[in-house]
């Protein structure tokens, strides 16, 4: 009966509210980190076209009676190497936006206490054996989930946060690259028409 009464204190409700509360924004960002994880791949698939599209015009102007001989062969070359270069680095920094290299905790310090059983790397530092987990688990308080919950929500907010500047950076690179593609294949055309033109 005490315990019963225990949990009825507003403090409990409260502190079940303000847990519920945290679990919808988890979750709500969760979704945002898979939209992020899918369109990070989408990044890294259009850099394959990119690279593709580099692979194609490069040989042709070479092969090509170009006007202006071995200058723009070369500065073809360099459009092209420019290309590949943004296209690497969009690759990179898209990977990051899908999985970050670095643990959380790595990235930002121990400032926030342990997210317990809502983060597997802190719940597994604490409670290294299943007796551990076990006990903690039991013993768990409804303002200790609270806590845990407000820790994983910010961790949330934090890796998001993290991984959309990459998502940004890999987009920006990726649509440099297809600027400098297109026109590279634009001065290609013209002076391939300036070559037959002035035969």
């Amino acid at each position: 009966m005490a315990e019963e009464n225990r949990e009825a204190t507003p403090s409990d409700d409260e502190n079940r509210r303000l847990i519920e509360t945290a679990r919808w924004h988890i979750t709500r960002y969760d979704g945002l980190r898979s939209s992020i994880a899918n369109r990070a791949s989408f990044v890294i698939s259009a850099n394959a076209v990119l690279i593709g599209g580099v692979a194609l015009l490069f040989p042709s102007a070479i092969n090509q009676d170009i006007y202006g001989g071995q200058v723009t062969v070369i500065a073809m070359g360099v459009a092209a190497l420019g290309v590949l270069i943004l296209a690497a680095t969009s690759i990179v920094a898209a990977t990051n936006a899908l999985l970050a290299a670095k643990r959380w905790r790595d990235i930002y310090g121990s400032d926030p206490p342990p997210g317990m059983f809502y983060l597997h790397s802190d719940t597994l530092a604490v409670t290294p054996t299943f007796r551990d987990f076990g006990a903690a688990f039991a013993a768990q308080t409804a303002s200790a989930e609270r806590m845990s919950a407000t820790v994983n929500l910010w961790v949330v907010l934090q890796t998001l946060n993290y991984r959309y500047r990459f998502l940004r950076r890999a987009t920006r690179r990726l649509q440099y690259g297809f600027a400098t593609l297109a026109c590279s294949i634009a001065a290609v055309i013209v002076l391939s028409i300036i070559g037959l033109w002035r035969r």
